[in-house]
Parts: C-alpha cells; structure tokens; sequence
C-alpha cells in the first residue's frame, strides 16, 4: 500500500499533539491518587500588600485654594447669575476631588471590594441627582433654582468625600 504524505503527516501531527497531552497530564494531581508518602508542601506565604504603583508619584491636585477663593467671590457677589455660574464651579471642583478620591480607594482593593464599591458608588451618583433635581424643583427652578441644586449638589459630595475619605483612611498604605 501507498500511503499519501499528506495522510501520513497529518498522523504524525496528531499523535505528537496526543504525546504532548499526555506528558501534560501526567503532572496533574487527581485528588485522592498518587503517592500519599509525599513530604506535606509547606503553605506558601500571602505575599506581601504593596501600595499602588501611582503612590509612588509626589503629584496631588489641590482643589482647596481654587475652591476657597469662589467661596470668598461667591459671598461677595449680588447678581443671581453670577452667583449660580460661581456656586456651579465650585460644585465642579468639589465633585473632581471625590472622582480622584474614589479611584484612590479603588486602587487599594481586591477586584471583588471594588465591583461593591463602584455599585454602591452608582447608587449614591443616582441618590445625589435626585436631591439635586429635587432642590432645583422646590426652588422654582431658573437661576435661583439652579443655585440651590448647586448648593445641594456639593452638600451631597461633602458628605460622601467624608465617607471615602474614612474608608480610604483604613486600607491605604502609607
């Protein structure tokens, strides 16, 4: 008989991937099978926590001057308009500090701390807008409307900067 190279390489292919298999699974360890006079494994160590590699940067935005002086041109203000662009700024500046804040505590967590993080942290950006939408509505909305959703707007995010700030407070390595 005359084989066809192609039929005889194609064998050849399938049994060095059947061999290859094999020598992969001889490795595996079946519980219950094998030698039970093994020397016991010593546990291995849980290795050591280290800090974010972004801690390792000596740049953080500071947000408090920016903000202290729109506080400082909002007290000094009349106009309502002008007062609701100072006050929406400020609440701009407020919600930045907690974006970079959040992911701060994001970096120190297991991946499963953060999925609970990050839905709790959905929640409250849906809590917030509705105080805000409330406060806008309650206010007969327009500017003097749009100020008082700015106000509540950063009441809500001072309030939950607090919050990260305590949970970062204990899981961040120094």
């Amino acid at each position: 008989m005359n084989k066809s190279p192609v039929k005889t390489l194609t064998k050849t292919l399938v049994l060095l991937g059947l061999m290859a298999l094999m020598t992969a699974c001889s490795n595996v360890q079946i519980p219950g099978m094998g030698n039970r006079d093994r020397a016991p494994t010593q546990p291995v160590a849980s290795p050591v926590v280290q800090p974010p590699l972004i801690t390792t940067l000596d740049w953080a935005p500071n947000y408090t001057q920016p903000i202290r002086y729109l506080e400082a041109l909002l007290r000094d203000q009349n106009d309502q308009q002008a007062k609701t662009q100072t006050i929406t700024q400020i609440a701009y500046l407020y919600d930045a500090e907690l974006y970079v804040l959040f992911h701060e505590l994001l970096d120190y967590l297991p991946d499963s701390a953060r999925v609970r993080e990050i839905e709790e942290q959905n929640g409250w950006l849906d809590t917030r807008q509705n105080a805000v939408s409330e406060a806008f509505t309650r206010n007969g909305g327009g500017d003097l409307g749009a100020y008082h959703a700015a106000d509540m707007f950063i009441a809500q995010t001072r309030q939950r900067t607090a919050l990260v700030e305590e949970r970062l407070s204990r899981v961040k390595i120094d």
